[in-house]
């Protein structure tokens, strides 16, 4: 392979690569704003400028390729005389408000400018100001801070298929913003608070609420459908702030869709249910379960499991159902008009699934059937559900649940147990390409809420005088 040498470290590269990529491989840092892996290179921060040997001028490393014998000086003080020039010109406009600021703790400004910037700044002009513009439901723009990378600008037209953002104006007077300015119609728009390196782009969702130094980030994967995201959970105190993605370059690259990226909101839901019910009433595990145990005892069943559980819950199920409820029927459910994996398919030209549970693939691996009608001679149905499964229309039967439900959900249940959700919980899921892939717990459960596997323990050493207990109660 050819090689190049770069701050005196020799480097093996594939043709193509350019420098910028291939100093990453020997641990040299090159600072950067416009350029990202994930969309074309424009070279117009030229921050990123090196010192090539035998090349006259200073070369942008992101539209450089590497070449077989190169030398390159990244820390030279041609190199570093620009990027100390380049973080002045980036902040004459710049508010400097990092206190206020979401991006700060995270933002590629706030940290070039302390390792290449100076201390000090030559302007004395005033600096130009702009007033926040609400740019949907999802992002705010605060143009004050924009550096003009135009990554914004690059996402919409070649990954989310919109071309919705634009520059207006030029040279001092450059804006960036949308089409006639109205609000963002992709269905990707937090990409945008993603790949801007300052705190230009904001989530509204999250603008204002925690400082990302305080956050906690649990690596998992989306259950918003069944592509199976890479994503990352932050939270504080308990509660889910937001979910960003995480690269994984077979299934999701660098991207998320706003459907899976505002998912969690449901985990706080003020009307979930996170303590055990018994006709709508709160009581206590050994009440419920001994309810339920009673009512359903010598009963035919019919049992739903929703796809958005995990390869491991769906098991347990399966064979603690025998057990317990001999002569069951179980039947999985998770969305409307998609029954079965051939039923499923993309959504749009990017991420989405029509499937909008993460474990449909995994549920027809176990050989679990979709559900089409009550069994015969049913008397009861027991709903396994992870949160996102949609619940099929039942009349005229009794209904007990074990999962995530809210209350308008629930109404008409005689029990409900609560458990966890994708947040509360480790597990395995195989998304739509066979790929099986690791839910991480981020959160504990919310409440009195309790993973399956412990549900069943409950349920299995519960004592007779419980049974007779809810007997009397039935």
């Amino acid at each position: 392979m050819p090689k190049c040498t770069i701050d005196g470290r020799e480097v093996e590269f594939s043709a193509g690569e350019n420098l910028l990529e291939v100093a990453r491989k020997v641990g040299v840092e090159v600072p950067y704003f416009c350029y990202h892996p994930g969309l074309t290179v424009v070279a117009q921060c030229r921050m990123c400028a090196v010192e090539i040997e035998k090349f006259p001028k200073l070369q942008t490393a992101c539209s450089t390729p590497a070449g077989d014998g190169m030398i390159v000086h990244t820390r030279s003080e041609k190199a570093k005389a620009n990027q100390k020039s380049i973080m002045e010109f980036l902040l004459i406009n710049h508010p400097l408000d990092c206190p206020v600021c979401d991006k700060s703790g995270e933002c590629d400004l706030q940290d070039n400018s302390y390792r290449y910037g100076d201390s000090y700044t030559r302007s004395t002009e005033e600096r130009r100001t702009y007033i926040d513009l609400d740019m949907g439901p999802v992002i705010k723009k605060n143009m004050n801070r924009c550096i003009h990378c135009t990554r914004c600008i690059r996402f919409g037209a070649e990954v989310a298929g919109v071309r919705e953002m634009v520059a207006i104006q030029r040279g001092n007077s450059t804006e960036i913003s949308t089409i006639d300015g109205r609000p963002l119609e992709t269905d990707y728009a937090g990409n945008y608070a993603d790949i801007c390196p300052t705190g230009s782009l904001t989530l509204k969702d999250f603008r204002f609420k925690k400082r990302a130094w305080m956050l906690k980030k649990t690596a998992t994967v989306c259950e918003g459908c069944s592509r199976g995201c890479n994503m990352e959970i932050q939270q504080d105190g308990g509660s889910v702030y937001r979910c960003i993605p995480r690269k994984n370059m077979e299934i999701n690259q660098y991207w998320m869709c706003d459907e899976g990226r505002f998912n969690y909101q449901y985990l706080m839901d003020p009307t979930r249910i996170v303590k055990p019910r018994i006709e709508g009433v709160n009581t206590t595990w050994s009440d419920a379960i001994g309810r339920l145990k009673a009512t359903l005892s010598g009963k035919k069943a019919t049992i739903l499991v929703g796809t958005d559980l995990t390869v491991e819950e769906l098991k347990l199920i399966q064979e603690m159902s025998a057990s317990m409820l001999p002569g069951s029927t179980i039947a999985h459910i998770g969305t409307n008009g998609v029954s079965t994996t051939s039923d499923d398919g993309a959504e749009d030209q990017l991420l989405k699934r029509k499937s909008k549970t993460s474990n449909l693939h995994g549920a027809e691996k176990l050989g679990i059937a979709p559900y089409k009608s009550m069994a015969s001679g049913s008397e009861a149905v027991l709903i396994f559900r992870g949160g996102k499964a949609e619940l099929p229309a039942l009349t005229g039967i009794k209904k007990y649940g074990v999962g995530v439900f809210t209350e308008s959900e629930a109404q008409g249940f005689e029990v409900v147990l609560p458990s966890t959700s994708f947040a509360e919980k480790d597990g395995t899921i195989v998304n739509f390409q066979g790929k099986e892939q690791r839910l991480k717990r981020a959160i504990n459960p919310m409440g009195q809420s309790k993973q399956i596997g412990e549900i069943f323990m409950l349920w299995k050493n519960s004592s007779s005088a419980l049974r007779a207990e809810a007997t009397g109660v039935a």
